[in-house]
């Protein structure tokens, strides 16, 4: 069985959890539709144990990723429900940092050794503002996902109350 996309890489830079999956030749045309029929290799699928909130019932994805314009995208496509799909990006590309803590619970879900094997993902979404327009990409930045690729177990964080580190402009 192959994947649709691998686990390339995990690297860690300068506390910051770099993942990299790469997609098989030919298994995606150029707007993201899934060609050929591929095979998937369950072992390259991330579960979510409690599902993600509002989609409890979905708790296994295939990762999908693309990259344009210097910025990297993933989509997470429901193995029940293949409509069921969000599209995830690093929060470093748009200059957010996350300062998050988990609670025991959470790294046990994860089976976390330490911090710096997860991954922290924005879940975005486009917003029809009033159908004349273009749709508005807004970023869920009080619900990241939180990703162990060595285990490949997700989560989804809900934070009440958000500590995030935002840089607008930076002075050379």
């Amino acid at each position: 069985m192959r994947p649709l996309c691998m686990l390339v890489g995990i690297f860690a830079a300068n506390k910051e959890l770099i993942i990299t999956f790469q997609a098989k030749e030919n298994s995606m045309t150029k707007d993201g539709e899934v060609v050929n029929n591929p095979i998937i290799d369950s072992d390259k699928i991330l579960t979510f144990p409690c599902g993600i909130p509002g989609f409890e019932k979905y708790t296994t994805y295939i990762v999908y990723h693309k990259e344009e314009n210097d910025l990297s995208a993933f989509w997470l496509e429901s193995c029940a429900e293949p409509k069921v799909t969000f599209t995830l990006v690093d929060p470093g590309q748009y200059g957010l940092n996350y300062e998050l803590e988990l609670t025991d619970a959470e790294r046990d879900l994860l089976k976390a050794e330490k911090a710096e094997e997860l991954g922290v993902f924005m879940v975005l979404s486009k917003k029809d503002q009033d159908g004349k327009s273009p749709a508005a990409l807004n970023a869920n930045i009080a619900g990241p996902i939180i990703i162990n690729p060595r285990t490949q177990l997700g989560l989804q964080k809900v934070i009440y109350r958000s500590r995030l580190n935002t840089v607008i402009v930076q002075e050379k």
